[in-house]
């Protein structure tokens, strides 16, 4: 955990906007992992258990190879396979998901549409208490609704819903040609071409926060083929919207950095 930890340090403590593909990379792995074990942690105590050293070896692990997944999708997003992107990015959040609840990394695979999260049971699944979970996240919820009041017109393609606006979207002095709410990307559509690769990476970035927060509420446990389990607040990724347009320039945000390189290897504009 020490060397983890100090890994991340390391890594924040560079100049964000000088920020190249491979450092992206290691952030996304070093961090990925951390926030696992963390998630681990967290879970365990809150089911009066204690992790092992081998139980946090295997959330740093599975962290990282999570860490690996992400990265791969917002490459893969970047460069124009949006839907290849989000079902890579689904596959890593099923492992970062079934790690810290303590299970196989891939006892289930779990698939993002709207605010649900379909999670359905593999062969690795030791309950095995259903075919199908639900997960309903209240913040994405809300960034669903608030997409709609912005959107023009509603689409779904690549896998995910889209929402287009007739006009770019200003606020303050800025201009944006995209904007998106928690997993729900929008382009104008006098757009460029990197616009919608962008707001997809910024997809695949809210689905990588809401995987690795524990669930607010958990539904008595029961045998049926398709069951609601959790209800998720989503509060990382709202207070990261939060925190993000009220404390940071935009030119200074990870997640436009993050989007910005990878799409156009190239720091946000000023």
């Amino acid at each position: 955990m020490r060397v983890a930890a100090l890994s991340l340090a390391i890594l924040l403590a560079l100049p964000l906007p000088a920020a190249d593909r491979e450092r992206i990379a290691a952030i996304n792995v070093a961090a990925t992992s951390l926030v696992t074990f963390v998630s681990c942690a967290v879970q365990a105590r809150l089911q009066k258990k204690s992790l092992t050293r081998r139980d946090a070896a295997r959330c740093f692990g599975a962290g990282g190879v999570a860490g690996v997944g992400f990265y791969q999708a917002k490459r893969l997003a970047a460069r124009g396979d949006i839907t290849t992107g989000w079902l890579a990015a689904n596959v890593a959040s099923s492992i970062v998901e079934n790690t810290a609840a303590g299970e196989h990394p891939l006892s289930r695979l779990g698939y993002t549409f709207g605010p649900l999260r379909l999670r359905v049971a593999t062969p690795l699944d030791r309950a095995r208490e259903s075919y199908v979970d639900i997960d309903v996240s209240a913040a994405e919820t809300v960034f669903l609704a608030r997409a709609i009041g912005t959107a023009d017109d509603i689409d779904v393609r690549d896998g995910m819903i889209w929402y287009d606006t007739r006009d770019p979207i200003v606020e303050g002095d800025i201009v944006y040609h995209g904007y998106t709410w928690g997993i729900f990307p929008g382009v104008w559509r006098g757009a460029d071409q990197f616009t919608p690769r962008h707001e997809a990476v910024h997809a695949v970035q809210s689905l990588q926060l809401d995987s690795i927060e524990p669930p607010l509420l958990t539904f008595h446990r029961s045998r049926r083929a398709v069951r609601l389990r959790h209800i998720r607040a989503g509060a990382l990724n709202l207070a990261d919207n939060i925190y993000n347009a009220n404390a940071l320039d935009y030119e200074d945000r990870w997640a436009e950095i993050e989007a910005f390189r990878l799409t156009e290897d190239r720091e946000p504009p000023r």
